[in-house]
């Protein structure tokens, strides 16, 4: 799974800030058991992290920086999951606490529209 991986027996408080990601081109590597999740979020979340944990591994969590993305016209804030092994994940807040469930499919793009 691409992004930053966490396991229950270590600590981690969820509030990271990151500068600036550049451009915020990304490059999926899916395809056979692996796919990938964009989440597009709020522009307040720009420079935070979004986690998401398999329901199949519920011990592990797996986040990513939320950044703006090129987009057809201005750019959007969202989170991209480069690769994520086929699967239902619930995406979490801040706090640990299940915003929404998806559905990750091996060779295809998932998406989750988390703006209120």
């Amino acid at each position: 799974m691409s992004g930053h991986h966490h396991h229950d027996d270590h600590a981690h408080d969820g509030h990271h800030h990151h500068g600036p990601a550049g451009s915020g081109l990304s490059v999926l590597d899916i395809g056979g058991d692996v796919g990938a999740l964009v989440a597009t979020m709020p522009p307040s979340a720009l420079g935070t992290e979004l986690f998401v944990r398999p329901l199949a591994e519920p011990t592990t969590t797996v986040h990513t920086g939320v950044w703006e993305r090129p987009d057809a016209g201005p750019g959007v804030t969202a989170a991209v999951f480069l690769e994520l092994r086929e699967g239902t994940y619930d995406v979490l807040d801040e706090h640990g606490a299940v915003v929404t469930t998806v559905e990750v499919h091996g060779g295809s793009v998932a998406t989750v529209d988390l703006r209120p």
